[in-house]
């Protein structure tokens, strides 16, 4: 039998807007039952407009008919816009719609109009970004778009196309209910901290997120104790950054105590929910927490977060934080904003005339910015996505060029972090004319994301696209490192990783093949933060001419590689015990050591929730990497082939069928590991009391366990053989594809044998 809720008005102290609180149906809480508790903005500060909107989610609420998204047309039928949105927005799929948003608001130019689209993939401080400015040419002092820092700053794809013209851009942003999620992490994390009783660790963590992605210290202020303190090895002198702010010039932010005071008060907060929940568990329990045993502490501050985060004082912590970044967005009175119907900003576009640059400049620093002396008023944390076409040229160019170039997030960003490409890049890859790495000469190709990106691109299928840049050629120094010999001392960076890592994991002549495309696809430059490289102008014309010139491969199959399946089999077989291994180090099934606890139930929420691989740990990632590298490595070893393709023949006909095999993985890891297996995800999750930390992660490998089961010569599970005709069709289609445009052209068609 179905229980029913109320819904009830309420207004946040000190704010005008009402919100409404009730209890979901259909949302679990941290219990895995029924009805959690929400508060959600009703757009409106008209206190009987309010009520008449609480009055029809009651309606809502007590109508079990209409709790699916099925019955959402009918819904609309009946009540306010408003009230559909807050009611069915908690239960619609997590499908992002940012890449059609500015696609409507701002289209990119195509190649039809003789633009190449160029990926930039990197680890962070590689200088990926700071190649950017050098391509279109703004001022690293005085412009300083985009943002650049020696910490994680990409956090989200921002595309700039160069194009005649006026300056436009869109800015599209997380949902309230992605915000609210992020939110509660944050505060989660925080709280864990304030049992310790450490309110510097604690600012920490509610400010800015151990994964750096979203930092609240952008969006709120600094914490007085986090306030920058000096630094005795810093003896640059520092170049004072404006701010334009409703056409008024201010070289840091107005009220800076004031701003202080909002993330203080927070935090105060915070620590006396801690103090109070620790105290009252202590006095039940007996005993300090500080003084249990490791494990029994682990399940304690899981006890007291879960009874937190359920309690009245925590949803209006989270209602009030939401509130206070509402407001922020009432800063920017340039463009205009596109909205929910509650009020909640989904879209910003503007457009400004081509002689006001630094208008267009100011206003979009908003969404893009990470300076110290703005934080309190930026935007940053909330976007996902930044486009900007604009008549944008280098400095140095000896020619225009036409660009579309594409920043990503930095790879490998944390330590601890799968080097696993996000699946939110697959996609991009095949998209590119162009992917260009780029690596700091000084690290010398080091990092290990670096060489898992080589690798993902040639897994994918992708060589001739690759090209590298090594920067900071001005820090390569040594008495026998001068002209040539420098260069083909970086280069020799990367060939041993080529050499090594790639002829091993994929194969020696995918790994030749790549060295070859490289000799000639690389470009080395220097002092490229500097706003006249004077030494790089070369290079970088050069770089720039081959960006233009880039065009997208052409592909005339005359052969087909010849294959058997039960080498599929065991390529798919190498991949789940990968995969499964991996996973068994990071829950703790091995000598590895394994992931925090917390940070493997944040993983169990983010999973039964439905929410995307913008985390530490992406399973989903995994496996299509996983999947992608053995699959690469049986398709570099036919039994023969169909006529008598030369080896660049049979080099881009594996390429390609690599590059269909990638396009559909992500679908086949996202339905075994999200979809199908969400209600024991939620499981995992709602975990709580004594042992749960090894019980979670006993659910969690039993999830991949039955997903990804390890194929063998034995088994007579349902389970494994589905697993191995689910990953054997995507092969199978890719191969097909290409046997149908040989067979178009006349050819011979061996295929995948038995």
């Amino acid at each position: 039998m179905a229980q029913f809720y109320v819904a009830a008005a309420k207004r946040n102290p000190g704010r005008k807007a009402w919100l409404v609180e009730f209890r979901h149906p259909l949302r679990n809480d941290s219990n895995n039952k029924p009805g959690r508790k929400t508060r959600k903005g009703l757009g409106t500060e008209d206190e009987t407009e309010a009520q008449r909107l609480v009055e029809q989610l009651n309606k809502l609420l007590g109508d079990e008919s209409l709790w699916s998204l099925g019955a959402k047309p009918e819904a609309a039928k009946r009540y306010d816009a408003r009230v559909i949105e807050i009611f069915f927005s908690e239960i619609e799929p997590r499908g992002s719609s940012a890449r059609q948003l500015r696609d409507r608001l701002l289209p990119l130019p195509s190649r039809d109009d003789g633009y190449a689209r160029v990926l930039l993939m990197g680890v962070p401080g590689a200088g990926k970004t700071t190649l950017v400015r050098q391509l279109i040419g703004t001022n690293p002092k005085t412009e300083r778009f985009p943002s650049t820092s020696v910490n994680r700053t990409t956090t989200f794809p921002t595309e700039v196309a160069l194009r005649d013209g006026p300056y436009e851009g869109a800015v599209t942003f997380m949902s309230e209910h992605e915000t609210r999620f992020e939110i509660e992490e944050s505060l989660s994390a925080a709280f864990i901290e304030a049992i310790g009783g450490n309110t510097k660790q604690v600012a920490r963590a509610f400010l800015e997120k151990s994964d750096m992605r979203f930092r609240l210290k952008y969006l709120l202020g600094e914490h007085t104790v986090e306030q920058a303190e000096a630094d005795p090895y810093d003896d640059d002198q520092q170049t004072e950054f404006t701010l334009c702010v409703d056409n008024t010039a201010v070289s840091a932010p107005e009220e800076p105590t004031k701003l202080h005071q909002i993330p203080d008060a927070y935090i105060e907060r915070i620590n006396r929910m801690a103090l109070d929940a620790r105290t009252a568990f202590e006095a039940e329990e007996g005993r300090l927490i500080a003084e249990m045993s490791p494990e029994d502490r682990n399940a304690a501050l899981d006890l007291i977060e879960e009874s937190a985060v359920a309690s009245d004082a925590f949803v209006e912590l989270v209602s009030d934080v939401l509130d206070e970044l509402r407001t922020k967005f009432d800063l920017v009175t340039d463009g205009h904003f596109e909205k929910t119907t509650t009020g909640w900003p989904k879209a910003w576009y503007i457009k400004s005339a081509a002689n006001e640059r630094d208008t267009f400049l100011n206003a979009i620093r908003f969404f893009s910015d990470n300076h110290y002396q703005s934080w309190g008023r930026l935007l940053t944390p909330l976007v996902n996505s930044m486009r900007v076409v604009a008549p944008f040229r280098p400095n140095w160019a000896d020619n225009p060029a036409r660009l579309v170039l594409i920043d990503t997030e930095g790879l490998g960003h944390k330590a601890d972090a799968t080097a696993d490409l996000p699946e939110q890049t697959l996609p991009l890859l095949h998209e590119a004319d162009v992917i260009l790495l780029v690596e700091s000469a000084k690290n010398g190709m080091t990092n290990f994301a670096s060489g898992k990106a080589l690798e993902a691109v040639v897994n994918a299928g992708h060589t001739r696209k690759l090209a590298v840049v090594f920067t900071n050629m001005d820090l390569v120094k040594g008495d026998n490192l001068k002209g040539q010999a420098k260069f083909d001392h970086v280069f020799g960076g990367l060939r041993n990783i080529v050499d090594n890592q790639l002829a091993k994991n994929v194969s020696v002549d995918a790994a030749r093949n790549l060295l070859e495309h490289l000799e000639t696809s690389t470009f080395y430059v220097g002092r490229i933060n500097e706003l006249d490289p004077i030494p790089a102008k070369p290079e970088l014309n050069k770089l720039l001419c081959y960006l233009a010139a880039a065009q997208p491969p052409l592909f005339e199959p005359v052969a087909l590689p010849e294959y058997r399946d039960d080498k599929l089999g065991f390529a798919i077989q190498d991949a789940a015990r990968e995969f499964r291994q991996q996973w068994k180090g990071m829950l703790g099934f091995s000598t590895v050591r394994p992931k925090p606890w917390q940070t493997v139930k944040a993983l169990g929420r983010r999973y039964a929730e439905g929410w995307d691989d913008g985390f530490v740990l992406r399973p989903t990632s995994n496996l299509v990497a996983a999947l992608s590298a053995a699959i690469s490595r049986f398709l570099e070893t036919p039994i023969g082939w169909s006529g008598n393709p030369t080896p660049e023949q049979k080099r881009e006909t594996i390429d390609r069928i690599k590059s269909k095999v990638t396009q559909d993985l992500p679908f086949l890891s996202t339905s075994r590991l999200r979809e199908q297996p969400q209600p024991q995800w939620h499981e995992a999750y709602s975990l709580h009391g004594t042992g749960t930390t090894r019980v979670r992660a006993s659910r969690i490998e039993g999830i991949f366990e039955r997903f990804v089961p390890i194929p063998d010569a034995v088994s007579v599970d349902r389970q494994v053989w589905e697993f191995l005709d689910e990953v054997k069709a995507v092969v199978t289609k890719a191969v097909d594809e290409i046997k149908q445009e040989i067979s178009a052209a006349g050819g011979a068609d061996p295929g995948i044998t038995t």
